[in-house]
Parts: C-alpha cells; sequence; structure tokens
C-alpha cells in the first residue's frame, strides 16, 4: 500500500481494473482538458487596436494600467503640445489622453482574464465513504469530478474567447473613432478660425472704406 496514494488504501472488494482505470483515466482526463488552457497575451489584447492604429493612422495605440505608462503617455502629450498643433498631432494626443478610449482598453484586460478564467478545468475532488450493510462492510473509493463542468468547458471556453474578440474589435472601433472625430474637430476649428479671420479683415476693410468715403463727402480728399 503506497501512503501517498488515497486509492491503494481501498480493500480487496473493489475490483482492481477499476482502480486501474481510475488511476489512468483520471489524469488523462484532466490533461486533457488542461491542454486547452489559454494563457495571457503578452500585450494585455491589445494586438488589433494596436495594428490598426499603426497601419490605418500611422498612430500610436497604448493602455494605460501602470503609473508608468501614465507618465511615459503625459510626457508624450506634453511634449506634442509643445510644438505646432497639426492634424496628425491631436489625433496622436487624442489616442494617449482620451478616457474613454482607455475604459475601452481596460475591457480587454476582463475580457481576457475571463477567457483565460473559462479555460481552466475546475479541479478534482476525492472522497471516501463507508457503506455498511447487515451482512457486509466495505470502504469504497469514489472519484468525483465537476462532469457538467468538464463537459461544457469547451463551450465555455469558445463563448469567452468570442467575447474577448468583440472586445478587442470593439477597442479597434472606438479607437478609429476617436481619431476620425479629433480629426474632425481639428479642421472645423481651424476653419473656424480662418473664419474669424476672414471676417475681421472684412470688418477692417469695410471700415476703411466707409471712413474713406465719409472723407469725401465732406472734401477731406
Amino acid at each position: 500500500m503506497n501512503p501517498s496514494d488515497p486509492l491503494s488504501a481501498a480493500p480487496i472488494g473493489i475490483p482492481q481494473a477499476r482502480l486501474r482505470m481510475i488511476r489512468l483515466g483520471v489524469p488523462m482526463a484532466i490533461a486533457a482538458a488542461l491542454s486547452g488552457c489559454v494563457n495571457f497575451s503578452p500585450d494585455g489584447g491589445m494586438s488589433v487596436a494596436a495594428g490598426i492604429a499603426a497601419q490605418e493612422l500611422e498612430k500610436d495605440a497604448v493602455t494605460i494600467r501602470t503609473p508608468e505608462d501614465a507618465k511615459s503617455a503625459r510626457d508624450r502629450v506634453e511634449d506634442l503640445l509643445k510644438r505646432r498643433l497639426t492634424a496628425d498631432a491631436a489625433v496622436q494626443t487624442a489616442l494617449l489622453n482620451n478616457r474613454g478610449l482607455q475604459a475601452a482598453y481596460n475591457e480587454l484586460g476582463i475580457a481576457e482574464a475571463a477567457m483565460v478564467q473559462a479555460s481552466i478545468p475546475p479541479n478534482p475532488s476525492f472522497s471516501f465513504s463507508r457503506i455498511s450493510g447487515s451482512l457486509e462492510s466495505e470502504l469504497e473509493a469514489t472519484v468525483t469530478a465537476n462532469i457538467l463542468a468538464l463537459a461544457t468547458l469547451p463551450a465555455r471556453a469558445e463563448i469567452a474567447a468570442d467575447r474577448f474578440r468583440a472586445a478587442q474589435l470593439r477597442a479597434a472601433e472606438e479607437t478609429l473613432r476617436v481619431a476620425a472625430e479629433t480629426r474632425r474637430n481639428y479642421y472645423r476649428a481651424v476653419a473656424a478660425q480662418e473664419l474669424v479671420g476672414f471676417l475681421t479683415q472684412a470688418n477692417a476693410a469695410c471700415s476703411a472704406t466707409i471712413w474713406m468715403g465719409m472723407r469725401r463727402q465732406r472734401g477731406w480728399l
């Protein structure tokens, strides 16, 4: 009898073939379930949003999760604001400084954690029960696992993976939306500023014309 093996404590009344099936079957089932486990991605799921930002916008999309990330983003924003503000600079500033966009990026971490959790099989439990009768007493080893959780593990893992991919697409969509809205607002601001300048010049020209007309009427010219 092996003290480290609880199954070795079973009496002779339990068929040895059944014990062998338990010893071999349970580890194989656990190993098969563990083979489908998902690990956390190194970029926290930002590959889709960052890839689209780099390819379509030629900008950097970063997630801010630590004080170091926040300081780096703040330094870049301050550096951009020291220069002449262009449409590209405005877009990059928005991608680094938009709280709504960061909220979408943070949802990636939550969705990824749920995906990893859903891929982990439940831990098997071992229980022993004594069955007593009028003629015999037998100690039977019973291996109990959450069969329902194991059976639905692939489906639950796939659902969680789909939700994670959907979160990635939402983050990418939000990135494009923020960039487009920022660029549009920038050009509106530039157009409004140019319109103000044009109206100021027109008003000055009109005032000068009126003044010249008044001088002619009074014979000052």
